[in-house]
């Protein structure tokens, strides 16, 4: 992967989904480069937007910016990787294609529109709804892509998809609450919170 396929890969996620994830399944790019050209560098951005914009999970958690930074960023990472991974050992049961590389890219390229949705909904509170917008989108690239890019049948795709972001949010609230506690002992705020109870 370089610059200019993942530039060509953000951009036709918006104007053409089906091309591009048939390139994204053709290429078959390993994880490890997924993780570096795209993952890494997005989720910091949206990460970085996520402390003005902090996710219903965390929002009564009293961590500093930079905590809340941290447990945002490798919450969402790790969620993705162990949603990668759950998600590719059911996936011969809907008769799809086991390939981690393949499910890895199909999560972190389905998250395209909610990061650029984070970063706009941080410039201003009347811009929040494109959160949902993102949400919404992302949703639907996740199911276009499921028989894209893994060769899940027609019929099986909703099931899939909808077992497949149960795992991935349910993953990432996990993730991301153990975190913000360990966070909150790290900094000294758990008392904090346990006082206000």
């Amino acid at each position: 992967m370089n610059f200019a396929e993942l530039i060509q890969i953000i951009k036709g996620l918006f104007t053409a989904s089906g091309k591009t994830w048939v390139f994204i399944s053709e290429k078959n790019y390993p994880w490890r480069d997924v993780l570096i050209y795209f993952t890494i560098p997005m989720f910091f951005l949206s990460s970085y937007a996520g402390i003005f914009n902090v996710s219903p999970e965390l929002e009564h958690f009293n961590l500093p910016p930079n905590w809340m930074f941290l447990v945002i960023f490798t919450g969402t990472v790790l969620a993705i990787f162990l949603s990668s991974w759950m998600i590719t050992a059911m996936t011969p049961r809907f008769n799809g294609e086991k390939s981690f590389d393949k499910v890895f890219s199909l999560i972190s390229f389905s998250y395209t529109p909610v990061l650029f949705a984070s970063l706009i909904s941080s410039l201003h509170t009347v811009l929040q709804f494109m959160n949902f917008v993102g949400l919404v989108y992302m949703v639907f690239l996740l199911w276009r892509g499921t028989g894209l890019v893994l060769g899940i049948p027609a019929h099986k795709q909703t099931g899939y998809s909808l077992i497949s972001l149960l795992i991935l949010f349910a993953s990432r609230v996990v993730i991301s609450a153990f975190l913000a506690s360990l966070a909150l002992v790290l900094t000294g705020n758990a008392q904090d919170i346990l006082n206000q109870n």
